[in-house]
């Protein structure tokens, strides 16, 4: 599933072209998206005619605003993908949402597994918008700060990895940059949040900024479905230090890569350099 840095680098590769011209035209499949039917028909009363005005994110959402006063709220799901093209290209297979612009460029949002979402709301209510509520701070945002961290951990029993995929703690962490966090930090993805010392709590929020820069200056991690707007891949799947890397040697000791399962999910550490307490 594509996390933070792959969505603030689809975010920053929609720009500035997605300004450019009117929305003329909106097309939508049949077919639910995240079991829900895509509302098209509301989407063509609302926004055609309009512009787009800001490509905004927050964790794993984007949400496009309009000068119509609603925005396109977008959830990549587990193999979306949201494409800027030129209106002469050939939609790919399991396009769900087409919008047409004046300028000649068609948003297409691709999701063959259809986990994804593309939602309609009123730009001023976004904060309202039940997925969007419930999710805590954004770790790239200024609103992140080191003691709102450190109160989640201390306020729950579960362990570290669990805790940081809680979108409601931290928005936008998932599978790759929890474990390449936690090996930046040294600690074992076993551990409970509430037993951390408070250098280990430090060592951690800077680790999460860290992997989370990284991967927006390499232009998100790419293994299969994730490319950009302009249908490029990225490159943080080269730098990454343990996630994928089961049975190598560890980058910084004598230890191996080891991956285990934890809420029905893959995790990648090092039991030497990241041991449990």
């Amino acid at each position: 599933m594509p996390e933070l840095p792959e969505v603030e680098t689809v975010r920053r590769s929609l720009e500035p072209a997605l300004y450019d011209g009117e929305i003329v035209a909106i097309s939508t499949s049949a077919l639910n998206l995240r079991r829900k039917p895509i509302e098209g028909a509301k989407m063509k009363d609302a926004l055609v005619g309009a512009r787009f005005t800001a490509a905004r994110r927050h964790g794993k959402y984007l949400m496009l605003d309009t000068s119509a006063a609603h925005s396109l709220v977008v959830h990549l799901g587990m193999a979306g993908r949201l494409l800027l093209e030129g209106a002469a290209s050939v939609a790919q297979k399991h396009t769900r949402v087409a919008v047409a612009l004046s300028s000649g460029r068609v948003l297409r949002f691709v999701d063959p597994r259809r986990f994804g979402f593309v939602r309609l709301h009123a730009t001023a209510q976004l904060a309202s918008m039940p997925e969007l509520a419930v999710l805590g701070p954004d770790p790239l945002a200024g609103v992140f700060e080191e003691a709102m961290l450190h109160a989640s951990l201390v306020a729950t029993r579960r362990d570290l990895k669990s805790t940081l995929l809680d979108q409601s703690i931290v928005a936008g962490l998932g599978n790759i940059y929890v474990s390449e966090a936690l090996f930046e930090a040294g600690l074992s993805p076993r551990r409970r949040a509430d037993r951390l010392s408070a250098s280990e709590r430090a060592s951690l929020y800077g680790a999460i900024r860290l992997v989370l820069e990284r991967g927006v200056a390499n232009r998100g991690t790419s293994f299969s479905d994730y490319v950009d707007a302009d249908g490029n891949k990225g490159g943080n799947q080269h730098l990454l230090k343990v996630y994928g890397r089961t049975g190598e040697a560890c980058l910084r000791c004598d230890g191996k890569v080891r991956r285990i399962v934890q809420a029905q999910r893959s995790t990648f550490y090092c039991p030497r350099c990241q041991r449990a307490k």
